[in-house]
This record gives C-alpha cells, sequence and structure tokens, in this order.
C-alpha cells in the first residue's frame, strides 16, 4: 500500500519521497507510466524519481541509481497557503531532504544531502523527471548547441549541434549546464537548475521500451526525461566532508 500526500497541483509518494504528479494551466507535466511498480524496494517509473547516493551504476554500486527511489520516505504538507511538501530520510549516515513548491506555471523542487558520518562520502545526485510530451517524435530538446556531450549508448563524446530530437534510444550526458527547452506540438517546458555540472537526456525508444516489465505498451513516446545531475568529474561523485551538504535544485515551467 503506497501513501500520498498533496497539495492542489502536486502529488508526492512516501515511497522514494517521489514527485508523480505536477499540474499546470497547460497540463500534467510529468508522464506516470500506466504499468508502474511501487513501494519499498521498487521504483516508480515516471514522475520525478531522487536519484542519490550515486547515478546508474557509474560508481560501480548496485542497486542502479542508489536506494533514494526505492525506500519509504517521511513525507510532511506545509502550511496550506504555502502549497509545498517535504519529505526526508537517513540511511547509511546520508541525510537527504527533498522540497517540492507549486509555482503559477509548474514547480520547483529541490534534494540536499547531508554526510552525517565522521568520513568523507563520494556522492552523485540527480532529478530524473519524466515530462510529459504529445509525441517524442514531434519533441526536441534545446539549450545544448555547442556543449560536449557523451554518448552513453557509445561512449563517444562529440559536440551537440542544434537541438536534440529523438528517433530510436537515447541516452547522453551533456557536460554542461544551460537551461533546457523541451517542445513539443502543444507547449514549451523550460527547465532550469542550480548545483548541478551535467543534464542527462534520455528516451528508451521502441526496442528498448519493450524490455521494460514497469513501462505500459507505445508509452516510450509520452515522455522525454531531462536530468539535472551532480556527477563529479568524469562521472565519479563528488566529495563531501563530514556534517556538509550538497544541494541540487530544479525549477520547471510550461506554456
Amino acid at each position: 500500500m503506497n501513501t500520498y500526500f498533496s497539495t492542489s497541483n502536486l502529488k508526492i509518494s512516501a515511497a522514494g519521497g517521489h514527485l508523480t504528479s505536477a499540474n499546470s494551466p497547460s497540463g500534467e507535466l510529468l508522464f506516470l507510466s500506466s504499468a508502474t511498480e511501487e513501494g519499498e524496494g521498487k521504483a516508480i517509473r515516471g514522475g520525478v524519481p531522487i536519484i542519490a547516493p550515486y547515478f546508474g551504476t557509474l560508481l560501480g554500486i548496485e542497486p542502479s541509481h542508489g536506494w533514494a527511489r526505492r525506500s519509504i520516505w517521511e513525507v510532511t504538507q506545509a502550511e496550506a497557503e504555502t502549497e509545498s511538501l517535504h519529505a526526508s530520510i537517513s540511511r547509511e549516515g546520508l541525510a537527504l531532504d527533498v522540497h517540492a513548491q507549486e509555482l503559477d506555471d509548474g514547480f520547483s523542487i529541490s534534494l540536499r544531502l547531508t554526510n552525517t558520518t565522521d568520513a568523507v562520502e563520494t556522492v552523485q545526485l540527480a532529478f530524473h523527471p519524466y515530462f510529459k510530451v504529445s509525441n517524442i517524435g514531434d519533441a526536441q530538446v534545446e539549450g545544448f548547441d555547442g556543449v560536449e556531450v557523451l554518448d552513453r549508448l557509445t561512449d563517444t563524446t562529440s559536440t551537440q549541434v542544434g537541438a536534440i530530437t529523438f528517433d530510436g534510444e537515447f541516452d547522453r550526458i551533456a557536460l554542461g549546464t544551460p537551461t533546457a527547452i523541451i517542445s513539443d506540438a502543444k507547449r514549451t517546458i523550460t527547465i532550469t537548475a542550480q548545483g548541478h555540472d551535467s543534464t542527462v537526456v534520455w528516451n528508451p525508444g521502441e526496442a528498448r521500451a519493450a524490455e521494460l516489465k514497469d513501462l505500459g505498451a507505445g508509452e516510450w513516446q509520452d515522455f522525454v526525461c531531462v536530468e539535472p545531475a551532480l556527477l563529479g568529474a568524469d562521472q565519479q561523485g563528488v566529495k563531501v566532508a563530514p556534517q556538509e551538504s550538497v544541494t541540487l535544485e530544479m525549477t520547471v515551467r510550461a506554456n
């Protein structure tokens, strides 16, 4: 049984401290799979997964994307007039805090990690938002022209030319921090962030999506992930001293 907390336009799950819905004047901003699993030990497919304390298996640790999104968090709702939600969890000497805030045309979300141990810890943080689009074939992501990009499928680096478009599986890390703009046939979504050093852009494409048991048939066409991430130099993490914190912030606006 999953537990959800809501403001007027935001919905967060205690499973993963996970924002699962963000309504706006232009409609729902986040995709959520019809076949997603949920609950402790499982990862919700869609919304805004919290990625911590490492990204994927870049640090050589399993499970992929860390324990945060598979754990049960404590969630509280702030004063009604603030239309905000707070989630927290502490595990393995790391304390995570998430704040989600409604905006007139979208939302903002922050993630703070505090090292409560007596040793330096190497960590990575990311938001993994699934942004709802009319069709991935009509979608493009702007803002990365001239930015160095690492293709995770081929392990090659190149310079992005023009807007990012999609034709099959796409998994690249932009080694920069520009504002990202998603455009489709219906609207524009602008993503700005602070505290990151990279932006991951991902869509599984048809073939890879068929292998994902928690993604509904054909639903790979309904989203694109644009993910502000703190990965560290050469994607090897950042060091956090005892009692110190790192914070990642993302603001999403649509029109």
